[in-house]
């Protein structure tokens, strides 16, 4: 009997069969609310979770999280979600560690980008194994805000803020080439806090999001920053037939309503 598949596989229906990530601005509740997802257990590169009930491990080497890694491929614990926080912090683990290793001062020490591709590849290796876990994988990261040149449709040079998380870009193209979903938590206009899910862009500003699904049914553009509201709208956008067959209407109906004072305008 040969070993390749002979037949398609169903869709995806379930949260933690997805890879997550979510980036923003300090302090406006990432963490918090990574916190509200089932079973969460933090690997803690930063002390977020200081002022609420967490299960958390603290890394302060890349030793230290493959170490966590190895934990919970062989103990599996029974935890449902495993949140990185932060992300950001985990690559700079990485670099310090390949650094040491060759006996560097930093990644451009190696030549002929050697360093980087290392690290890439670590970080790579490290993503693949989070993935084979059977819980939900969550990232966090702060953002960062860079000016970028253009041209408008009358050639004229304009520039616009892009809007993405904090990781540099050697990294981030990694990790966002290996998420399923990229979320930015940010301000809506009444002050509310919320989840952008799709990309955004205007004349001034393009922020960096996307998500799995297909066109004709895909996430709300914004939900609030909760839990129970990103799973509602990922069940309407993914539901699972013939169990949840019955409660999509309801689910869309409840969605919308709690999406319905939202706006798409940019954070100021």
């Amino acid at each position: 009997m040969g070993i390749l598949p002979t037949k398609r596989h169903t869709p995806r229906t379930a949260m933690s069969h997805y890879v997550w990530l979510v980036y923003g601005p300090p302090k406006i509740g990432k963490t918090t609310w990574a916190n509200g997802w089932p079973d969460a257990f933090f690997v803690a590169t930063e002390p977020g979770t200081a002022a609420m009930h967490a299960m958390e491990i603290d890394v302060s080497t890349w030793t230290d999280f493959e170490g966590v890694l190895f934990a919970l491929e062989s103990e599996r614990p029974p935890y449902k979600t495993v949140v990185v926080d932060t992300v950001d912090n985990l690559w700079e683990l990485l670099v310090d560690h390949v650094c040491t290793d060759n006996g560097w001062q930093d990644l451009g020490d190696g030549g002929f980008g050697k360093g980087y591709k290392l690290a890439r590849r670590k970080l790579t290796a490290a993503i693949a194994r989070l993935r084979k876990l059977p819980f939900a994988i969550v990232f966090v990261s702060h953002e960062r805000r860079d000016m970028v040149e253009g041209r408008d449709e009358k050639n004229r040079k304009i520039e616009s803020e892009f809007i993405t998380s904090q990781l540099p870009g050697s990294a981030r193209k990694v990790l966002h080439g290996s998420v399923d979903f990229i979320l930015r938590a940010e301000m809506g206009p009444g002050g509310e806090r919320i989840l952008r899910t799709q990309p955004y862009r205007d004349e001034k500003t393009e922020i960096e999001c996307g998500s799995r699904g297909i066109p004709e049914r895909p996430l709300a553009d914004l939900i609030p920053l909760e839990f129970d509201a990103l799973k509602e709208a990922f069940y309407v956008a993914f539901p699972s037939e013939p169990a949840t067959k019955r409660k999509t209407a309801k689910t869309a109906k409840t969605a919308k309503t709690k999406t319905n004072i939202l706006t798409n305008e940019a954070p100021a």
